[in-house]
């Protein structure tokens, strides 16, 4: 894993109107750099469940920004 980032999966990733299903975002100091779709287990990834939108380059899950 690269340098300060931090994985996050969830069911859902919802950005720019669009659904991705079973998705990774990647964050670092608190910005998405990164985000995509899995098929299998990807080690060092938190896995949140539910919903992450992503605005402004920021991820929120259940109203929280994720850091």
């Amino acid at each position: 894993m690269a340098e300060g980032i931090r994985k996050v999966a969830a069911h859902e990733v919802h950005v720019d109107g669009h659904v991705l299903i079973q998705a990774v975002v990647e964050l670092r100091e608190g910005s998405v750099v990164d985000y995509y779709t899995f098929s299998g287990e990807l080690p060092l990834t938190e896995w949140l469940g539910g919903v992450i939108e992503i605005r402004d380059s920021k991820a929120y899950w259940n109203g929280r920004l994720l850091q």
